[in-house]
Parts: C-alpha cells; structure tokens; sequence
C-alpha cells in the first residue's frame, strides 16, 4: 500500500531562500498529508518526461517511499553557507583532482534552457576535466526506457518523471546514493520530505535538482483586463464568460508534445482535482486508492472541459489545443492584437515565453497569479513540481557530478539562471534575481498548504493513460465515460 509521502519539499526553505527571511505558514498551516512529488517540474524541465520535457507526468512505480510523513518539515531553512568558488566545490566533489574523462547525462532541457543550466556545467568541466556529454530529448521517458532496456543506459539521468525512476528503483537499475554522497552535507542542505521523495525504503535513488511552481494564470498586464488576484475560480470564470460573450476567446491552450502529448492537460485536471476535492482525496487518487470513474474526477476533467473542448473559450477551439506546441500555447496572448488572455502552465513558462518574445519584460509585460480557490472549504493550495538527479552507471566522473549537483555551489547556479528554484537550503537569497522566481516565492509564502503534483506520480502506464486520455476527451467530450473506464482499467493493472 502506498504510504503518504510528504510535500516538505523544501517549502519553507524555498520560500526563506528566495525571499531572505523564514516566512510563518500561513492559511490552514501545516498540512496533514500530501505527496511529495515533481514537480515539476518543464520549460523543459519540467515537462513530462516521456517526450516533454516537464512534467513529466508519468509515475511512480506503485509504492511511496515509507519514509515519508506526509507532514511539513519544520526548520526551513538550514544554516548560513558560505559559498566557495563552484570551480573549488567540483574539484572536492572529483577528489581534489582533475581526473578527466565524460559522463553521459540525458535530460529532457534544450535550446536556451539547456544553455542556461550549461553554467552549471561549467565550473565543473573546466575544474576537473569532464565532459558531460549532455543527451537532450523530448521524448525523455520512452529514449530511457529503450536505452535502458537495451543495456545502454546513461551515466546519469536528469528527470521529471518520478515514477519511471521509482520503477527503476525497484528494478534494481539505479545506483543507491548513499553511497555516493555525504550524509551530514544532504541532512544540512535538503528537506528531509524531498529526501523521502527520491528514496525507496534505505536506498536514495534519486536527488532534487530543480523545483518549480504550479498552476500560475500566465497573462499580459497591458491587455488583460480581468482580475488579477481572483478569490474564486468563479470569480475569474465570471471574467471568462463575458469575454467569450463579447467574441473573443479568453483562454489559450496547447497539448502537442511528441510522445508526452496531453501532459499539459493532466496537470490541469490534476490542479483542478486538487482544488475541487481536496489534498487528501488528491492523494488517494494519486496512489491508486479511488476509481478514475469517481464523481470528484469526472467533475474535474468536465471544469477543464468547459475551456479546452469549448471553442467560444479557447482560441483555435479543440483543433487548435491539440495541434498547438506546449512551447507556443502562450503565444496568442503576446499577438499584436491578442486572440486570448490566459494560459495555465508552472514558473518555466515566463521563460519559454520570453524566448518566443524576447522584448517583452517580466511583470510589465508578462505576469501570472496562482490559480484560485474553487471551494471555501479547500483555501489557498499550491502545487509543486521538479526534477531528479540519478545514476545508472557508477563511474568515478558520474559520482563526481552528482556530488557536485547536491552542493549549494552549483544550487547558487540553478537559481541564478532565474529558470527554476533550487531545492539546496544552502543556497542564499541573492542567488534570486529572476522576478518570476521572486513572484513564485510570494504565492508559495502565502499558501495554506502544498502538495506534489500528484499526475507526476502516477504508475508510468496510468500517468502515459491519463495524457491520452486528456487529448481524447478534447477531441471527443461525449466519450468521457469510456475514458474514464480505460484509465479505472489501468489502474486496476498497476496497483497492487
């Protein structure tokens, strides 16, 4: 049975590291339970792994590690660090010398995300004298797979998809950690929860790398009207409607993502399901122990149908939400004039958007509000999402980079491309410049509670289902029942 997992992941820490100060929880407090996972968590990182890059929505092998609480962990942020040199840190994380030679890392960044997170590369390649030969793929969790498969996996693989890790976890793929890693140094830096995320019962199979934020409203302050703090989904529903009435189609939506198309759709629903029906029916759903066929998910995917299936609230209507890139479903906000106002979509999106349009600023010309509530009952929930560090091949260069990606050196990097939050409490406020991060980090100050994105812990075959299922129910709303009945039958084949 799956065991709750906690969502510590690093909140507090993240929220104290971004902002400068240890921040009081706030709304219902500390939450009871909730499932740690990633979290995504895809600029393209954060895309699923099974083609996209976020998101990867894909699963957890049937089982949580037991570790888990299920509760936040008190203590956000770890002591002061002083940072070293990044060059000082990877050549202790080689063994004090330049050892030479190339580690194959796969991952799912490119373009210029993959530049940004090549500073983080960097110090380390110069300092030691490894290569990382870095293999980029959209379709991240079915090239794994067949590599791995095939006896060829990477040294080490980058990751948002959790649950293929899981899977390869209990398969005995992966490299136990703890005996790559200082224990003291992961105790002081990392969340205990984020720890719990990436183990399997003693073992550590995987590390935290980036995190990032869910469910933000992305708009453009200079055309959209509607409100920007709405109180209730209703409230900016009401907003939705009366644009649409007027003839312009108000939200704007794209699935296409190679093989992990619908990802962004899951995570939708995922949001919605969360919001509607609460953290602790979220994680039932997530770990197997509610039908597909329940009320609570079939009114979520009907909230999402009423945009994504509906032409007067959708731009292109469902032709166009099922053709457009995740990478451009944006893009019709930023036109000259807008065909739409609103987009869903984590903290990388300010990224990808302005690398679609790079003289637009952030927050003058491109900005976002977390998703609202839908009931009183459930306040003020946040999601979160990430990615994992893991090892296939224990090498003396593959162990040196893991070491060298856990330090807050190399964390300080992360944050400092202003793409991601880096989970390493170690990590100083000043690493945070990006005014999207330091905006994520409000919303997250400001939650009542937080939870994993529980689409990317799904069984890998429920987790590929569901994003299927999300691009046959746009193409086909009237099938809703037999999607829903496909995505209960998997469930009852992946879960013990």
């Amino acid at each position: 049975m799956l065991q709750r997992m906690s969502v510590a992941i690093v909140v507090l820490a993240l929220i104290a590291a971004c902002t400068g100060g240890t921040p009081a929880p706030s709304g219902t407090g500390t939450p009871a339970s909730a499932p740690a996972s990633a979290p995504a968590s895809v600029a393209a990182s954060e895309a699923p792994s099974a083609s996209a890059q976020e998101p990867a929505s894909t699963a957890p092998s049937a089982s949580a590690p037991e570790e888990a609480s299920g509760e936040l962990s008190e203590g956000a942020s770890g002591p002061p660090t002083e940072l070293r040199d990044p060059a000082a840190a990877a050549l202790e994380a080689a063994g004090g010398e330049a050892i030479g030679g190339s580690v194959s890392v796969m991952g799912v960044l490119g373009g210029e995300e993959l530049t940004d997170f090549e500073t983080v590369f960097a110090p380390f390649e110069e300092a030691t004298g490894i290569t990382v030969d870095y293999e980029s793929s959209r379709d991240l969790q079915a090239v794994l797979q067949t590599r791995v498969d095939g006896g060829n996996p990477p040294d080490v693989v980058i990751t948002p998809t959790i649950g293929q890790m899981f899977a390869f976890a209990d398969e005995g793929k992966l490299v136990d950690l703890n005996g790559v890693l200082d224990a003291d140094a992961i105790e002081q830096n990392y969340d205990e929860g984020l720890v719990a995320i990436g183990s399997r019962g003693d073992q550590m199979f995987g590390l935290f790398n980036t995190v990032n934020l869910g469910n933000l409203i992305w708009y453009n302050p200079k055309t959209y009207t509607g409100p920007t703090e709405p109180e209730t989904w209703e409230e900016l529903q009401a907003w939705t409607t009366e644009t649409a009435a007027g003839g312009t189609t108000p939200w704007c939506i794209g699935l296409a993502s190679g093989a992990a198309s619908g990802w962004p759709g899951a995570e939708f629903i995922t949001a919605v399901l969360l919001r509607q029906a609460g953290p602790d029916f979220h994680d039932q759903w997530w770990q197997g122990e509610v039908a597909w066929t329940s009320p609570e998910v079939r009114q979520a995917f009907e909230t999402y149908g009423e945009i994504a299936t509906d032409p007067k609230m959708v731009y292109g209507g469902p032709s166009a939400v099922l053709a457009t890139a995740f990478e451009n479903g944006a893009d019709a906000i930023f036109t000259d004039p807008p065909t739409c106002f609103l987009h869903e979509q984590a903290t990388f999106m300010g990224g990808i958007i302005l690398e679609n349009y790079p003289d637009l600023k952030p927050i003058d010309n491109v900005n976002f509000f977390g998703m609202p509530n839908f009931t009183a009952e459930h306040d003020n929930l946040q999601q979160i999402s990430g990615e994992i560090v893991s090892m296939f091949n224990d090498t003396p260069q593959s162990q040196a980079l893991v070491r060298y990606l856990a330090t807050p050196e190399a964390g300080s990097l992360i944050a400092a491309t202003g793409r991601w939050l880096a989970p390493n409490k170690g990590v100083p406020a000043e690493s945070y410049t990006d005014p999207f991060i330091q905006r994520a980090s409000e919303i997250l100050a400001g939650a009542g509670r937080v939870s994993y994105l529980g689409s990317d812990l799904l069984p890998q075959a429920v987790g590929e289902g569901f994003w299927k299922a999300t691009l046959d129910y746009v193409q086909d709303p009237g099938s809703l029942d037999e999607i829903l009945a496909e995505l209960e039958r998997l469930r009852g084949e992946s879960y013990p």
